[in-house]
């Protein structure tokens, strides 16, 4: 039995029909703040920024996310 091995390049995009989002969680002890998945980043940067306003909490851990496709390039 042989085996035959072939090197194929692909690429990784964002997927066209696909968009990014953001959340964005409060980094602050226990707060379990959190801002849910938005394509709108600046709306979650203001949620951000309200949430510090209400607590004084400054720091925050945001998630970018997209959907990705790989393609095979020829």
């Amino acid at each position: 039995m042989s085996t035959v091995l072939r090197f194929v390049q692909h690429r990784i995009i964002s997927h066209p029909m696909g968009e990014v989002t953001v959340s964005a969680q409060c980094l602050d002890g226990d707060c379990g703040w959190s801002a849910l998945p938005n394509p709108d980043i600046a709306a979650v940067d203001v949620e951000c920024m309200a949430h510090t306003g209400r607590t004084g909490h400054p720091t925050f851990a945001r998630r970018y996310e997209d959907v990705a496709l790989v393609e095979r390039v020829e």
